[in-house]
C-alpha cells in the first residue's frame, strides 16, 4: 500500500467515523426527548384521572343537580401540586360544567403537551336519572 492510499483510507475511516458518531448521537438524543415526552404524557393523564375520581366521589352538587362551585373550588385546589404540570379550571355556565385543563411544563416551546376536559355533575354520576323518578 502506498502513502496516498493509506492517506485516503485513513480520511475516508475518519469522515465514515464522525458520520456514524453523529448518526447515534442523535438517535440517543431522540431517545431521551421520547422517554421525557412519554412521562409528561404519563403525568398529564394521571392528573386528569385523579381530577375525575376525586370529583366523582365527593359531595359537589346541590339539589338541583348544579355545582357547588366553593367545594369544587376546594376539592380541586386540595390535589397535591406537581411542579411539572400547569393546572387551569373554568366554571361553564351554559353547560353547567367545570373545564379541566392540564399542561406539561416543558422549557421547550418544541413539544405542547395539553389535555382539558368538561365535567358534568350528570357525567359524574351526581344526578338521578330522570327515568328512575317515574318508578
Amino acid at each position: 500500500m502506498t502513502l496516498s492510499e493509506v492517506v485516503v483510507s485513513a480520511v475516508i475511516l475518519g469522515v465514515s467515523s464522525q458520520v456514524s458518531l453523529q448518526g447515534w448521537s442523535r438517535v440517543s438524543h431522540a431517545v431521551a426527548t421520547a422517554d421525557d415526552f412519554e412521562h409528561k404524557h404519563l403525568l398529564v393523564e394521571q392528573r386528569l384521572l385523579i381530577t375525575c375520581r376525586r370529583l366523582a366521589t365527593s359531595s359537589l352538587v346541590d339539589p338541583l343537580c348544579r355545582w357547588n362551585r366553593e367545594a369544587v373550588v376546594n376539592v380541586v385546589t386540595d390535589l397535591p401540586a406537581d411542579p411539572q404540570l400547569s393546572l387551569s379550571w373554568t366554571f361553564e355556565p351554559a353547560l353547567d360544567g367545570l373545564w379541566f385543563a392540564v399542561r406539561a411544563a416543558d422549557h421547550s416551546a418544541s413539544q405542547l403537551l395539553m389535555r382539558s376536559q368538561l365535567f358534568t355533575p350528570a357525567g359524574l354520576g351526581h344526578c338521578a336519572r330522570e327515568g328512575a323518578d317515574a318508578s
